[in-house]
């Protein structure tokens, strides 16, 4: 098994640990596997605001690496569905274990498509208003859009640790290519 594989399994014995820009315990026990894995990686590539928290280089592939931590049993994405090629490291306090996910695994392009549809004409419905009548004031009232993504449906679709592709999930992670 690779240095990769290895760390992506051994991401699951982590116990929980909570995460915040002021105290991200969560990416720092993931950097402690990267490192005792002998893995090159930069930190914060994008900056500590955006993903992934992690990119890893490994046989002359990049792998980028992003860390979610929540008190339940799914990772809040707030204002942006997981990105496309990005493997998750997840932290629930709820049940003191980790999991791994690709993006890919949990959204599906057609989603993806229809959400980016969907934006799109709530987008050129918000142009229409724009250009009305009325829509300017003199006190500078204005409207935006702003894309939330959630998970609902109760615990047979949004908990991560109980869902049947729980297993699927975590072994497209660990069983990826990375010789």
């Amino acid at each position: 098994m690779s240095k990769m594989n290895e760390f992506l399994k051994d991401c699951l014995s982590l116990p929980y640990k909570s995460n915040s820009q002021d105290n991200p315990y969560h990416e720092n026990q993931v950097e402690d596997l990267l490192k005792k894995h002998g893995l090159d990686y930069i930190a914060q590539p994008n900056g500590i605001q955006a993903s992934p928290d992690f990119l890893v280089n490994y046989n002359g592939k990049e792998y980028p690496i992003e860390c979610k931590s929540s008190k339940g049993h799914y990772p809040v994405y707030n204002g942006g569905l997981p990105k496309k090629g990005v493997i998750y490291v997840f932290s629930s306090k709820k049940y003191n274990e980790t999991t791994v996910f690709r993006s890919e695994d949990i959204v599906t392009d057609k989603k993806r498509k229809l959400y980016e549809d969907m934006l799109d004409e709530m987008k050129a419905v918000h142009e229409k208003y724009k250009s009305m009548e009325g829509w300017d004031d003199n006190r500078g009232f204005d409207f935006y859009i702003r894309a939330m993504y959630t998970q609902a449906g109760g615990k047979l679709y949004t908990d991560y640790f109980l869902h049947e592709d729980r297993e699927m999930c975590e072994s497209n992670v660990i069983n990826g290519e990375y010789n």
